[in-house]
Order: structure tokens, then C-alpha cells, then sequence
């Protein structure tokens, strides 16, 4: 024996780096794990569940994942496969989860096989693989008889109204009055009281344009502007007034425009009343000399510009047509202003 170790002397140390190197693998090997599992173990038809596969090993080897495509078994099919995702633990392991969206449409009790890490044990010398599972799919429903025929539509079920099933709203009526009522106190509390009247009181009839102009030029006029030496004023409140009046009346832009913009405008207006036309004319003309020259106009020419807006107003204005009722008070009026005269 002691003369077989000195004819071949390189035995010993290449047993011991056998030995060694067995020892490393199977440390290696112990220390991988796999595992599988199901979110839940019984699903109906077409439901869906999420299988997790995951691997633990030391960060210093590497193990090729197993490559898992569109099913599992024949009767459950992965609809979804995240990427595998590598957590790295203060203990110099890794962490590798993957995780896979299965369904199947074939009722009864399946059988999942282990998955193996084919070669990951190929590298370490040992399967690895996990565990078998089972996942029973269930039908919810009736069995189809083929010889019954088809069946039509079930009528919808007359199920009696209980007062009970209010019961579950009653919170959400309760908050929603709560809230209505703070509404209330914000809005009384910063619009005042007469919020509630404004809401409900009836709304007024719109005044018509030539009104609401006529009775701006008299409030002008009687304002007496330019006999207090404020005519620029006195011209600014006229044409504002028309301009307005053009606006409402002939859906023109009056006030955005120039005076020769304007007099572009009603060449496409049909108005009957030329000499109208040029009474606007006039009073807008003025009133850019005052406004922008500096012009200062002679009184006539002040109260030829306010005689003109209400010709112009007047001529070009829309008569309402007029109610029974309306012409029965006004027939009424005169008769008593008559009677009162010859009194």
C-alpha cells in the first residue's frame, strides 16, 4: 500500500479536491429552493387566479429561470406572465418571483404537475422542482341536456318591494340633506336673505331695445352734460347708448368697432329710412372729433346729436304687436284722459 502512494502521488490531493468540490455542490444544491403556489384552490369557469412561482438561492451562482409559454396543463391556460422579479436580502440570497394570470374552461378537479428547474439541476446534479398542486374549477351552472332542446329566455321575476331595502340608502339621504342645508346656510350667509326670493320670484319681461335706448337718452338729456362744460361726456354717453342700441337691434358689433366699420355694417342692412343712416352718421362723427380732435362743438350741434339718436332710434325700432288686453287698457286710458279734459 505504502508503495502504491509513492508510485502515483498526485491521488491523494485530487481525492480531496473531489471531495471538496461534492461537498460545495451539495451545500449549493441544499441551499435552492422553489416553490409554487395558487391564489385560491377552486375557481368557477373562465375565472382567473394568479400562480406564483418563486426561487431562492445565493447571489453567488446563476440559475437559468424555466421558460413557461401559454399553458400550464392541457385545461389551464396562462392569460398573463409577468417578468420575474429579483429581490436582493441582506443575508446574500436572492429572492426571484414570477407570477402568472391562469384560467381554465373545463369543470372538475385538475392536476398541476411539479414545475421543474430543469437546468438549474443540471448545473447543481439535483432536481428542482416544486411541489404537485390541485385547482378544482366548478360550473355554476345547470348541466345542458342536448336531447331538451333550447330553452327560451327565464321571465324576469316579480319580487315584492320591502320597505327594509331602503334601509341601506337611508345614510346617503340623510348625508345628502346634511349637505344641502350647509348649501343654504353658506349662501344665505353671504348673499343675504333675499337669496329664496330671487330664486323663486318670476322672472320680468325683457324690455325692448328702442325702449331701454329711448329711455337712456332722455336720462342723458336731462343730466344736461355738455351745459356743464362736460361734453366729451355728453358724447361718449350718446354713442355708447346707440352702439348698444345697433348691437341688440341689428346683431351688429357695434361697440367694438369704428365709426367707418359700422357704416360698412348697414350696407347689408335693409332699412327703409336712408336719412337714418345718415343721422348715425353725424352723431358718430362728432363724437370722434370731440373724443380725438379735440373739436369743440357748437350747441346746435349738441342738440342736433341728441335729436338724432332718438330719430335714428325711433326709425329703425321694432314695434311689438300689441295684446287684446294691452289694446283694451290703452283704449280705456284715452277715454278717461278724454273725459277728464272735457271735465
Amino acid at each position: 500500500m505504502t508503495r502504491s502512494n509513492y508510485k502515483y502521488p498526485f491521488i491523494k490531493p485530487l481525492i480531496l479536491v473531489l471531495l471538496l468540490v461534492g461537498s460545495y455542490t451539495s451545500s449549493v444544491a441544499q441551499d435552492v429552493n422553489v416553490s409554487a403556489s395558487l391564489d385560491s384552490t377552486v375557481i368557477y369557469i373562465g375565472g382567473q387566479i394568479d400562480l406564483k412561482l418563486q426561487l431562492s438561492q445565493p447571489d453567488n451562482i446563476d440559475l437559468n429561470w424555466p421558460v413557461i409559454t401559454d399553458t400550464i396543463t392541457k385545461s389551464i391556460e396562462i392569460i398573463r406572465a409577468n417578468k420575474p422579479d429579483t429581490i436582493s436580502t441582506d443575508n446574500g440570497r436572492l429572492l426571484i418571483e414570477q407570477n402568472f394570470r391562469i384560467t381554465s374552461f373545463d369543470s372538475g378537479l385538475h392536476y398541476i404537475p411539479p414545475i421543474v428547474f430543469e437546468e438549474a439541476g443540471n448545473k447543481l446534479n439535483q432536481i428542482i422542482q416544486t411541489e404537485p398542486m390541485a385547482l378544482m374549477v366548478a360550473n355554476p351552472f345547470e348541466e345542458v341536456d342536448p336531447q331538451k332542446g333550447i330553452a327560451d329566455i327565464k321571465k324576469p321575476v316579480n319580487t315584492p318591494f320591502h320597505i327594509s331595502e331602503m334601509y341601506k340608502y337611508l345614510p346617503w339621504l340623510l348625508g345628502l340633506l346634511a349637505l344641502s342645508g350647509i348649501i343654504t346656510f353658506i349662501a344665505l350667509k353671504y348673499f343675504g336673505k333675499e337669496l329664496p326670493v330671487k330664486i323663486f320670484k318670476k322672472e320680468e319681461p325683457l324690455i325692448p331695445a328702442h325702449e331701454r335706448a329711448l329711455k337712456e337718452l332722455d336720462r342723458i338729456k336731462q343730466e344736461k352734460l355738455w351745459q356743464h362744460n362736460r361734453v366729451k361726456e355728453y358724447y361718449s354717453s350718446v354713442t355708447d347708448t346707440v352702439r348698444h342700441y345697433i348691437e341688440e337691434r341689428f346683431e351688429i358689433r357695434a361697440m367694438e368697432q369704428t365709426t367707418d366699420e359700422i357704416m360698412q355694417s348697414f350696407r347689408g342692412v335693409d332699412i327703409n329710412d336712408v336719412k337714418s343712416i345718415d343721422n348715425l352718421r353725424q352723431i358718430l362723427e362728432t363724437a370722434d372729433l370731440v373724443k380725438f380732435a379735440k373739436h369743440e362743438p357748437l350747441p346746435d350741434e349738441n342738440d342736433l346729436s341728441m335729436i338724432n339718436a332718438f330719430f335714428f332710434v325711433n326709425q329703425t325700432k321694432i314695434e311689438l304687436l300689441k295684446t287684446l288686453e294691452e289694446e283694451k287698457a290703452e283704449m280705456l286710458k284715452k277715454e278717461k284722459e278724454a273725459l277728464t279734459e272735457n271735465e
